[in-house]
């Protein structure tokens, strides 16, 4: 290729290598590339120096160590050793992290070559829920004490998905609230999986209590209901079998889970309410309707998980939540969902917001649902709200444009759009873009020599998002391929649109090239934490035992389980002797309380002992999370 094509006459809009290495540098976000199995740094942008320190180009770096650079280099590393694709995390010191994302960088053969890493800036993932009030002074802790909270906070974090799928004809949102506690880690969870005939699988779960056995037990039934889920999508079968883990697991017993499986084609719903609240549904006017309950119990309850089925019409959100929303302070249960029904609604019937002109109606319940209802009472447990909205199907995007060197650019702007109608996340959209622009460059510059007719030197794109959330790309040309000459600063185009996607595939024959993109993009899921605020209205418990009776006042939570299971044990004489438990006036009965219960009423090595008589009257409470549980009680 002579001078003149190396670099044209800037106003013609064309750009050569210097051009592009300018770009390069100063693209947003961290661009990488190490190569060699000493790890190298081959190239790297401005961005990506602000994090790696002084190493310039060429240095040797895989034996680096400290600070944020250092714990790059590790993923580096790891990438390079499995040769698998890592993502993650990466706090900086001025507080905010760096989305990372790292592929194996490989030759056209497929042979190794080192590692590509792109990364995006932006602020520390969780913050405070912007409706709370700020929290009162409280005193100093000790110092082990924040450590330890982040550390479960991590745990949390790590445990819950980093994003929900895409599914076809299902807009998908999700938002998860921490409580207070100095947010301490609890056990709500919720899981997205898309599966291979289009169907997409939902489930909202609590797991009783907070810290790390909670944490665990929730990120171990999770990860069961998705394995299992993800074969068949069989709900029923994957609730057995996170029932029979937790009869072997103490902190997972009495667990509730709502699960649900929709078909996006027929807006079938087929959902299990295992001692959870029931789903909601609400329409384009506005129309809220809570499904009834299934008539399952919680895991390890003895019930069996029976199914109800609803269809969803074309507009429809379906709206699933953890108890934590419907059970805040100073408001009844009846209260509380009143409140997220008027919220939901208004949410759907509000016009986009100024602020907010790209949010979508999922994601507008899940912001709302949590910044006005904690920020109006607190929360005395976190909150999950997932919501599903059953839409058109995306088209397919479909372009033809002539083999020049401004077509990228337009290609790009085009897929943006797209992809922004998907709501991609961004660093997927990165990756795409940086992908599918390399490819059809590579299309441009060498697939048609300069003989060729304009109007038979094209580039052609498809670009489709199939029935499991995979976009999957294919660029064609008409030309002839080119084999690769020896190497240089050109060239790596098509290794690096390999190392960017989850799966690469290039074909030439006669009649021309092309080549297969396919990625699985997510979407970011809000993880918010409440301020200390969030516990006013609270009422403690208060116990008052009677002969044969103990009557409860106030909140049967997680800090009062000790004190009840205590408590019962004593009046009961050790569950030897009948007691009555009024829970007339309890103001918020927690599934912790509801798993103290649980145990007491449940026979000691299947021999029925003393009994345990609940009683909350119609309307109250307490009768409210019984009844939904499937606890045995009388309303006198």
């Amino acid at each position: 290729m002579n001078e003149q094509h190396q670099r044209r006459d800037a106003m013609d809009g064309s750009y050569d290598d210097t051009d592009r290495s300018a770009a390069f540098s100063q693209a947003p976000g961290l661009l990488a590339l190490f190569r060699g199995p000493d790890l190298r740094l081959a190239d790297v942008n401005e961005a990506g120096r602000a994090v790696l320190g002084d190493r310039t180009v060429d240095c040797l770096v895989a034996g680096d160590d400290g600070g944020p650079g250092g714990e790059l280099l590790d993923l580096v590393r790891s990438v390079h050793e499995t040769g698998d694709a890592r993502s993650g995390e990466l706090a900086l010191d001025d507080a905010g992290t760096l989305t990372l994302s790292l592929a194996p960088w490989r030759d056209d053969a497929g042979d190794l070559l080192g590692v590509v890493v792109q990364a995006l800036a932006g602020p520390a993932r969780r913050s405070a829920a912007p409706a709370a009030p700020a929290a009162p002074a409280a005193p100093a802790a000790p110092a082990a004490e924040p450590a330890r909270d982040q550390t479960l906070v991590a745990l949390q974090d790590a445990l819950l998905p980093g994003g929900v799928p895409i599914p076809r004809g299902i807009r998908l949102a999700a938002r998860y609230l921490l409580a207070d506690e100095g947010v301490v880690a609890g056990g709500d969870w919720f899981d997205a999986v898309a599966l291979e005939d289009g169907r997409l699988v939902l489930a909202v779960g609590d797991v009783v209590g907070h810290g790390v056995r909670a944490s665990v037990a929730m990120g171990e039934l999770r990860a069961l209901f998705e394995e299992r889920a993800r074969l068949d999508g069989d709900i029923e079968a994957a609730l057995e079998l996170l029932d029979s883990r937790a009869r072997r697991v103490p902190p997972a017993r009495a667990a509730t889970v709502c699960a649900a499986v929709l078909d996006p084609e027929t807006g079938d719903l087929v959902y299990c309410t295992a001692g959870h609240p029931p789903p909601m549904v609400v329409g384009p006017d506005g129309e809220t309707t809570f499904l009834p309950a299934s008539g399952a119990g919680p895991l390890a309850s003895g019930l069996p998980f029976e199914l109800a089925e609803h269809r969803l019409q074309e507009g429809d959100v379906l709206v699933m939540y953890s108890d934590g929303i419907v059970e805040r302070p100073g408001r009844t249960v009846a209260q509380c969902t009143l409140d997220l029904a008027e919220v939901v609604r208004e949410a759907v019937l509000a016009g986009p917001d100024l602020e907010r002109i790209d949010e979508r109606v999922p994601d507008r319940i899940c912001r709302e649902s949590i910044e006005r209802l904690a920020g109006a009472t607190g929360v005395a447990d976190d909150v999950t709200v997932l919501a599903a909205e059953l839409v058109q199907p995306m088209p397919d995007l479909e372009l033809t444009y002539p083999a020049m060197p401004d077509t990228p650019r337009v290609v790009r702007a085009e897929l943006a759009e797209w992809l922004d109608e998907l709501q991609v996340g961004p660093l997927d959209e990165v990756a795409l873009q940086h992908a599918v622009g390399e490819v059809v460059t590579n299309a441009c510059e060498h697939a048609y020599p300069e003989s060729t007719r304009r109007a038979d030197a094209v580039v052609r794109l498809t670009a489709h998002l199939d029935d499991e959330g995979v976009v999957d790309v294919v660029v064609a040309d008409s030309g002839t391929w080119r084999t690769p000459g020896r190497p240089s600063t050109r060239g790596r185009g098509l290794a690096m649109a390999r190392g960017f996607t989850d799966e690469f595939e290039l074909h030439h024959d006669e009649h021309g090239t092309t080549a297969r993109l396919r990625l699985r993009p997510t979407r970011s899921v809000g993880m918010l934490t409440a301020s200390g605020a969030a516990a006013a209205g609270r009422e403690p418990l208060v116990i008052e035992e009677r002969p044969g009776t103990l009557v409860l006042t106030g909140t049967v939570d997680h800090r009062a389980t000790d004190e009840l299971r205590r408590r019962l044990a004593h009046a009961s004489y050790g569950g030897t002797a009948d007691l009555v438990v009024d829970m007339t006036g309890v103001t918020l009965l927690a599934s912790a309380g509801v798993q103290v219960l649980y145990e007491a009423m449940a026979p000691a090595n299947g021999v029925p002992l003393g009994g345990l008589s609940l009683v909350a009257p119609l309307g109250s409470p307490a009768q409210h999370v019984l009844e939904m549980v499937r606890l045995p009680y009388t309303t006198t």
